[in-house]
């Protein structure tokens, strides 16, 4: 019974004026029965009703007010249902708790009975549902729960399609690991219930089925997808391009998004510095995806924006870098520096949306294509990395002279390159990075491999989270890093320690001072922080010259070091993250027309493995008669296939026939 409040005081409990209660043990005993009579708060239980012909009650639990939980398998007279299947949801779980043998033997389609046929079909247990006439749903009308069998690890009516539907989130999530052999150990072991190999592999089978479809159906909700991520991150970018065919549909032609967050920070804790570079898609719907990535002060890559097109080309990539240049407010290029592959659609398309940006090459691609005209330059790595590593214009020419004298046709091919574009003596100073490689874009790109294989809105939100996740995790580094520079600042002088502490300095006036390393002789300014080898001009980070002069005069080196590289600035970078979105169930419902994946080519043969250049490192060889491994496909271990499996049990079954056999001699 609920509590009624007390407005005027109970007989036997006296105030003062001041309105001060005299006798505590009246106190005492209100506020005690106040607690005994209390109810506690409970979330998603359904209140009690005295209406008992509502049919919740369920005998003595029920009407104790024992939730009942979805999916733990209990069942009682009178429990209703939204429909049929739900009330064979309810079964199997009843079957996956016990372990009974239950078997389904009404098929109605507004009646629908289960009953126990272990102990030889003596078990007395049975249910049975119906639609009733005068009501929506489905009740429980017959309900015997008496069991005489004991469970021996079969069970009919774990069929496939159960078995699909209770792997279907495993198998979304590890393709790779939800093998037949593995689901069949995961049956008996977590439902002590003996499944065949078949009926796991028929089921593997269904579930990818039934997850491409849930991953087409995505599709055709593209632009609800963008909807969800222009809700989730307000102020963010998405274009979806789509063309019409001839049968009136959206044929999707290209994606792009950036999120709000990435870009207002690169603007303005990051350098001016973009990295693009494309990379193959490996699913159903095939394509190139376009990334552009930053630098934090940790000199690690920070994602700006990416895009998927289905073909590297001119128009996609005016289009990709004309969306960078609105979003990250670019102008003209002036001030910024862009790196990436000698890929010529792009160059173009830079050259007309960005003519005044500073564009460096990637000089491994160059290295690549130098490769493949001379193979048989052995000193031309050597050389050509020497020479864009040159610092000052003096070191260039020299390198360059090499060259010349090494090969005139090399050196020819070299200059066609324009080695300025390329070089680091000509990079423009302010800008802070050393890099004449797109190695950072490379290494994002290796990092999505595994999602490049995923289908289009799945590659999508892998690409998002990885994103997401990893502005968490340097958001945590960051601000647990109590130097006043970076990690990437102290291994860059731990590189220069050795050299500098070999110098001999000679000190001049105004700060200036005369730095000698080996037959070298260079002008040190620590006010203007400058040396004139430029190594420290390009990088903001003290050169070995200026280091060996900190170190004799007994300074902190990172003190010197610019501001780009500080641990202030680091945690600016990872100040905001991406706001998680929710999954295709919650999207918004955009009204749009559905988006429908593009024709494939006729000729379409992708290799989903990235082929190698001619100057990375070659792995081993396989042997010759070794050129294609065989992968099973019920264990998925290499070197054989599922007949031996069936080979392995047919001997097995021989085998204890034969011994069985041998024992009726004997007994003869």
């Amino acid at each position: 019974m609920a509590l009624v409040p007390v407005v005027n005081p109970p007989i036997g409990v006296e105030f003062d004026e001041e309105g001060e209660d005299r006798d505590e043990f009246h106190i005492d005993k209100l506020a005690t029965d106040f607690t005994e009579t209390e109810e506690s708060i409970r979330h998603n239980v359904y209140p009690e009703s005295d209406d008992e012909s509502e049919g919740n009650g369920r005998g003595g639990a029920a009407r104790g007010g024992t939730p009942i939980v979805r999916g733990d398998g209990i069942m009682y007279k009178g429990q209703r249902f939204y429909n049929g299947i739900a009330f064979k949801e309810c079964v199997t779980d009843y079957a996956l708790a016990t372990g009974c043998n239950l078997k389904q033997y009404r098929y109605d389609r507004d009646r629908i009975g289960f009953r126990c046929v272990g102990a030889k079909g003596k078990c007395q247990w049975k249910v049975y549902a119906a639609s009733l006439h005068n009501e929506s749903m489905w009740r429980i009308t017959k309900y015997t729960n008496t069991h005489v069998c004991v469970p021996n690890g079969e069970c009919e009516m774990f069929k496939v399609p159960v078995i699909a539907r209770l792997f279907l989130d495993k198998i979304r999530e590890e393709p790779d690991y939800y093998m037949p052999l593995k689901m069949e150990q995961t049956i008996m072991e977590k439902w002590k219930i003996s499944a065949t190999r078949g009926q796991c592999q028929a089921a593997r089978r269904k579930a990818l089925a039934w997850i491409a479809s849930e991953y087409d159906t995505q599709f055709e909700r593209l632009r609800d997808y963008g909807a969800e991520i222009l809700e989730a991150n307000q102020g963010s970018v998405v274009e979806i391009d789509t063309v019409k065919n001839d049968a009136g549909h959206d044929v999707f032609k290209r994606f792009y998004v950036c999120f709000d967050v990435l870009r207002k920070t690169w603007k303005k804790t990051c350098r001016p510095l973009i990295g693009v570079d494309g990379c193959f898609l490996k699913e159903k719907i095939k394509g190139q995806l376009l990334v552009a990535l930053g630098r934090d002060a940790d000199n690690a890559i920070y994602p700006i924006a990416w895009s998927v097109v289905q073909v590297e080309n001119t128009d996609n990539w005016s289009w990709f870098v004309n969306r960078l240049k609105i979003d990250l407010e670019l102008g003209d290029g002036d001030g910024y520096i862009m790196v990436s592959d000698r890929q010529k659609g792009l160059i173009k398309a830079v050259e007309l949306e960005l003519p005044k940006i500073e564009h460096r090459k990637c000089v491994r691609h160059i290295y690549g294509n130098l490769k493949k005209t001379h193979p048989d330059k052995k000193q031309l790595k050597k050389l050509l990395w020497d020479l864009a590593w040159s610092y000052n214009t003096r070191d260039y020419e020299e390198r360059l002279e090499r060259i010349h004298a090494y090969d005139s046709k090399v050196y020819e091919d070299v200059m066609k390159t324009k080695p300025k574009t390329w070089c680091r003596a000509f990079h423009k100073i302010g800008s802070y990075c050393e890099d004449v490689e797109n190695n950072s874009v490379e290494s994002f790109n290796n990092t999505i491999n595994k999602a490049r294989e995923k289908p289009f809105v799945a590659m999508l939100e892998t690409v998002r989270r990885l994103a997401m996740v990893r502005i968490a995790k340097r958001s945590a580094i960051s601000y647990s890093h109590e130097g006043l520079c970076t990690p990437y600042v102290t291994r860059f002088l731990a590189d220069e320690h050795k050299a500098a502490s070999t110098c001999f300095v000679s000190p001049s006036t105004n700060g200036a001072y005369e730095v000698y390393l080996g037959y070298d002789k260079h002008r040190v300014c620590l006010n203007a922080r400058t040396c004139t080898c430029m190594k420290f001009q390009i990088c903001g980070i003290p050169c070995e010259h200026a280091y060996g002069l900190m170190i004799k005069k007994t300074l902190v080196a990172e003190d010197y070091v610019c501001e780009w590289f500080r641990t202030a600035k680091w945690r600016q970078n990872y100040t905001d993250g991406l706001v998680p979105q929710r999954g295709p169930r919650f999207w918004p419902s955009t009204g749009g027309e559905n988006v429908y994946p593009p024709p494939k080519p006729d000729d379409e043969k992708i290799d989903k493995k990235r082929k190698k250049g001619v100057n990375e490192s070659p792995t081993k060889k396989q042997p010759k008669q070794k050129k294609r491994i065989m992968h099973c496909g019920i264990c998925g271990a290499a070197d054989h296939n599922c007949r031996y499996h069936q080979k392995k049990k047919n001997k097995k079954n021989t085998t204890q026939v034969e011994s069985s056999q041998g024992c009726l001699t004997q007994e003869k």
